[in-house]
């Protein structure tokens, strides 16, 4: 074969290579990068806070107030964590809505009834049966006396600060205050710096919502209780912590402070979204260890690991929901708060794209809805995307 021959050769095989290339890219590439760009629509527009990208999902959950929500749109299998999840939607709307309101204050007329629908009904005894069921005793009832209750009375105590900083008005006061003086006085009490979600049960997730709900009543009202707030902040950052990978340990003794549970990323992400309101070191700590040891990337999606590198993952369970792949359905979407709050734009809107991948978004008569979420799963992914409002 000739020179010119050889080199005519050597270039066609060239050519051929090239569009050989350039063909597999092109049917490789849509499947990463139309579902990334598709999903990804409106990510910034949330990070950012834009009441446009805000105002249809706020709507979608106010209409899920407005028509009312019973726990027979709940069907877990189970009464008790059917109570917890009717209970979990009316929390997550309260906040949601208040850090909306706080973000956009011409959204107050609006919204703050739908709040005020929310805290009336998370006070009420039916919602709380689940609680007093497990208890034998109710929580209201037994605040100068009683014991435990954590998750309610903490969950609850949130909201009612949150009402009280954001509204500026004393309707909850009593029960805010009442409510407050209580867990003071147990978690002051608490061998181990944690009291009871259920008898014998103790979650350190339930009591960052309590320990928070404590300082961020004192930021609000000017008392202080400062000195406990510390000794329970740093019982949590040390006892109740695994020293390796930073997270919260899901369950524990009371009393003794052993370890139940492994470390777990669904209830870190939900305890540094509490601890956001109360002590933002503590939050920022969780936060840090979440994206170190659990956050996974792929293709501008991110997703949370349930378990640290090291741990033998489980199957999930009501808190977690499905670990596919060890990847944790709740985490993934609490951490979503803590990106927003720690201004972390890049993994707030690779959790969000897979947010979207799952939860099948629509937008029907200017309101935005989760499919796959229901009234739950719509009330928290508004708290979480909308994370951080409130001062």
């Amino acid at each position: 074969m000739s020179q010119t021959n050889a080199t005519r050769a050597s270039r066609t095989r060239r050519r051929t290579w090239t569009i050989r290339i350039a063909a597999a890219l092109l049917f490789l590439t849509p499947p990463f990068v139309v579902p990334r760009l598709w999903c990804g629509r409106g990510a910034d527009a949330f990070y950012d806070g834009q009441l446009d990208a805000v105002r249809p999902l706020a709507e979608g959950v106010a209409t899920w107030v407005s028509d009312g929500i019973g726990q027979s749109d709940f069907d877990t299998g189970n009464s008790c964590f059917d109570g917890e999840w009717h209970f979990g939607t009316y929390q997550m709307a309260a906040l949601g809505l208040l850090q909306v309101i706080a973000a956009h204050p011409e959204t107050r007329e609006r919204y703050l009834p739908l709040v005020e629908k929310c805290v009336d009904r998370l006070l009420e005894p039916e919602i709380r049966a689940f609680d007093t069921s497990a208890w034998g005793n109710d929580a209201m009832s037994t605040l100068d006396s009683g014991q435990g209750h954590c998750a309610y009375l903490g969950y609850l105590n949130i909201v009612l600060c949150a009402y009280r900083k954001v509204s500026g008005q004393s309707k909850y006061d009593d029960p805010n205050d009442r409510i407050t003086a209580a867990l003071v006085r147990r978690l002051g009490q608490a061998p181990q710096g944690i009291i009871e979600t259920y008898p014998d049960e103790a979650y350190p997730v339930d009591n960052c919502a309590a320990i928070a709900s404590i300082a961020f009543y004192d930021r609000v009202t000017g008392a202080d209780h400062s000195e406990l707030v510390g000794q329970l902040v740093r019982q949590l950052g040390e006892a109740h912590t695994d020293p390796q990978s930073g997270l919260l340990y899901q369950a524990v003794d009371h009393l003794t402070g052993e370890k139940y549970d492994k470390p777990r990323a669904s209830g870190t992400a939900l305890g540094a979204y509490f601890m956001s309101f109360g002590d933002m070191d503590l939050s920022r700590r969780m936060y840090a260890a979440l994206r170190r040891s659990c956050a996974a990337r792929l293709a501008g999606f991110a997703a949370i690991r349930e378990y640290p590198p090291g741990t033998k993952s489980g199957q999930g369970d009501i808190d977690s929901g499905p670990v596919v792949l060890g990847l944790s359905f709740s985490g993934t979407g609490f951490t979503l708060a803590t990106a927003r709050i720690n201004k972390d734009r890049e993994l707030y809107k690779g959790l969000y794209r897979l947010g979207c991948l799952v939860g099948a978004p629509i937008n029907r008569a200017r309101r935005r809805t989760f499919v796959c979420g229901g009234p739950l799963g719509n009330s928290i992914m508004l708290a979480m995307l909308t994370a951080g409002g409130i001062p």
